[in-house]
């Protein structure tokens, strides 16, 4: 599917282009609720994304708002009648919707920058380590090769030239032992020759123990950007239990913009990264058992 039209991005889209009009005719969601003959509380669930939008919902909300383009209204129309036919969609059983959504998400942006403090992003990391992941919280085979499977496809993000990837990672990462020696060196082979394809549209870089105190000592995050102007940027934040997505809320997302603007300015460089990942590999290789 092509970027930038999945269905949950579309919807996402569909939901801003209802806001911006019931903005634009001065009511509030209650005023919206009352005239529609619907509670308040579907009102704050199609806005915020909690349901999607029906085209019954569009057909009341375009009359209400006095929408009267008719190339709008028909694209609004074919949003919500558009049949998911994503990658992830045949995963929609084993997977909680907000995973779903974040690979929704994640397939759609047009830039991506994450930071990680813990362990190489899912998008970089080579089978053994994401296996030596998998197996530290995820129990029985299956759901450990379908975790795989799902990150393999992942992965054909790093192939694309619709989308840019810049990836900063904690030095603390290159040191964290993932499934042992061999798997390490084989992961951090495999950033420095990602790294060294000097492509435009991958980026990846070491914030430094030398950088002291860091925004990225809070944890890490993702921040998906998108083509078009009118949308706001998603970012998903990782915590212990589950990871939380924040969307349409440009206050608390343009926080993460600036942390990672500001981690971008302290990290090392590709060349200094590829030398640090050099460093790192021949001391683990040295240290090997003969």
């Amino acid at each position: 599917m092509a970027q930038g039209t999945t269905p949950v991005v579309q919807q996402r889209r569909l939901r801003a282009d209802l806001r911006r009009a019931r903005d634009e005719r001065g009511l509030t969601q209650k005023q919206v609720a009352d005239q529609a003959g619907w509670s308040l509380s579907k009102v704050i669930r199609l806005e915020t994304g909690a349901t999607a939008v029906s085209t019954s919902d569009v057909l009341a909300l375009v009359q209400l708002y006095g929408i009267k383009n008719e190339a709008q209204v028909e694209n609004m129309i074919a949003v919500t009648k558009a049949q998911p036919e994503a990658w992830w969609d045949k995963y929609s059983q084993q997977y909680k919707q907000q995973f779903i959504n974040f690979l929704a998400f994640e397939d759609g942006a047009s830039v991506i920058r994450q930071f990680q403090a813990h362990a190489v992003p899912g998008l970089l990391q080579a089978r053994d380590y994401a296996y030596g992941v998998f197996e530290a919280y995820l129990v029985g085979p299956g759901r450990i090769d379908r975790a795989w499977e799902v990150r393999q496809r992942r992965q054909q993000l790093l192939e694309r030239d619709d989308v840019r990837c810049d990836f900063l990672l904690d030095e603390a990462v290159l040191h964290r032992t993932v499934g042992g020696p061999d798997t390490m060196i084989g992961q951090l082979v495999k950033l420095k020759e990602l790294n060294d394809r000097n492509s435009p549209s991958l980026s990846i870089r070491v914030v430094p123990y030398a950088a002291g105190v860091t925004p990225g000592m809070k944890g890490s995050f993702v921040v998906f950007e998108y083509s078009s102007e009118d949308e706001d940027f998603v970012v998903n934040v990782e915590e212990p239990r589950s990871d939380v997505l924040v969307r349409d809320n440009p206050e608390e997302t343009s926080n993460y913009v600036e942390a990672f603007l500001e981690l971008e300015a302290i990290a090392l460089s590709r060349a200094d990264t590829n030398e640090m990942l050099g460093t790192v590999i021949e001391s683990l290789r040295s240290s090997r058992p003969s």
